[in-house]
């Protein structure tokens, strides 16, 4: 609880920052963020073109980590102000320790063990009142080529970023 309250106030001043900031608001090259839904992190978008961006998603999962590394391309919805959407692949890795947790796999629970594969990721963005902050979700199916090969599309979770 403790950790929500910091985060919102953490939030909350970058918010109130950004209001009196001269930054160009929808030109931006870097966001920072957190998610939320099937899994828990944090995640850091990197515009290396006008519409393509690399994103780095850092989450908790089962009590264990994955890291994924995807490149997006976006499009706006031209109906929609400050609405865009993003298709995009790129791979992941993820470890679990001995006794860490409860995943579906548990019958493999008694060691350590690594997972690495490939992911899509389809996604929306919203701008929020023109500011420097961002609201999405995101729909992200994997498939493992070590250690428990499967197709795992049950990996949802909503976004807030802070472009800058």
């Amino acid at each position: 609880m403790k950790k929500m309250i910091l985060m919102a106030l953490f939030f909350g001043a970058i918010f109130f920052y950004s209001q009196s900031s001269q930054a160009q608001i929808g030109a931006y090259n870097t966001m920072v963020g957190v998610t939320g839904g099937t899994n828990v992190g944090g995640t850091v978008k990197q515009f290396i073109t006008d519409s393509g961006a690399l994103d780095l998603l850092v989450y908790n999962r089962w009590k264990g980590w994955v890291g994924a590394l995807l490149f997006e391309h976006h499009w706006d919805i031209r109906e929609f102000d400050g609405l865009e959407w993003y298709v995009g692949a790129g791979g992941h890795y993820g470890m679990w320790k001995k006794g860490k947790g409860i995943p579906p796999w548990e019958y493999k629970i008694t060691q350590d063990y690594n997972v690495f594969g490939v992911d899509a990721i389809v996604g929306l963005e919203y701008n929020i009142n023109h500011s420097n902050f961002y609201i999405g979700g995101y729909w992200k199916p994997a498939y493992n080529f070590a250690d428990f090969t499967d197709l795992w599309e049950d990996d949802a979770a909503f976004t807030l970023r802070y472009s800058f």
